[in-house]
């Protein structure tokens, strides 16, 4: 999370407009950037959301889209991690937040890279596709944004998938084997991956600009 979180913080500009919140695993730290309206279609999900931000008066719950919300006002920017993959009319979901955020307000999108890698446990947490670097570029252009920034993220991840999901279909859900990356090999991966762009990886990041 932090790692996400950093690498979206130098394009966040309040107010905040989080696509699919969650559980709000993320939601309180993009409120150090201003106002945030968390947007989430799942029932189960909004519901938690709600009680969770209940008391905070930084944060808003939507439970619905983002085309339910109005165009007025405007945002400094958004972000949708690791939702995008999930939505069958991604086109259309990208139009929507092109049509809330301000001029020149920035959307990061983290999403899980190349279809060959698309795997049971892809099916199982609901996503529709994986994607190229190349291909979301296109598609966020497509929708009338500027592309600020694309990069492949976790190099080691990659192979780990192709071997444990795509390969051996696997689901990499043990809470001893998710803390032991997280505390052992996400930093070491992080830290090398902030000097040097690696040339694939197990999930894209993108920055996406409103033309001015």
């Amino acid at each position: 999370r932090n790692w996400i979180v950093d690498l979206c913080a130098p394009h966040l500009a309040g107010p905040v407009l989080e696509v699919g919140a969650g559980h709000g695993t993320f939601t309180e730290c993009y409120a150090s950037f201003g106002d945030v309206t968390a947007v989430e279609p799942g029932p189960y999900a909004a519901n938690l959301l709600v009680e969770r931000y209940a008391d905070d008066a930084r944060i808003t719950t939507v439970a619905g889209l983002v085309g339910d919300l109005p165009l007025e006002p405007s945002f400094g920017s958004a972000v949708m991690i690791n939702v995008l993959e999930h939505i069958d009319d991604d086109q259309g979901v990208l139009h929507d937040i092109l049509d809330r955020l301000e001029p020149g307000g920035q959307l990061c999108i983290w999403v899980p890279s190349y279809e060959f890698l698309y795997s049971e446990f892809d099916a199982k947490l609901g996503h529709v596709r994986r994607y190229r670097k190349r291909q979301l570029e296109a598609d966020v252009r497509r929708a009338g944004f500027e592309v600020v920034e694309g990069r492949h993220v976790n190099l080691p991840g990659w192979f780990s998938w192709l071997i444990m999901c795509r390969l051996l279909r696997q689901e990499p859900t043990s809470p001893i084997t998710v803390k032991s990356v997280d505390k052992w090999i996400v930093p070491v991966v992080r830290w090398i991956e902030s000097r040097i762009r690696v040339p694939f990886g197990v999930s894209v990041f993108l920055v996406a600009r409103k033309p001015v």
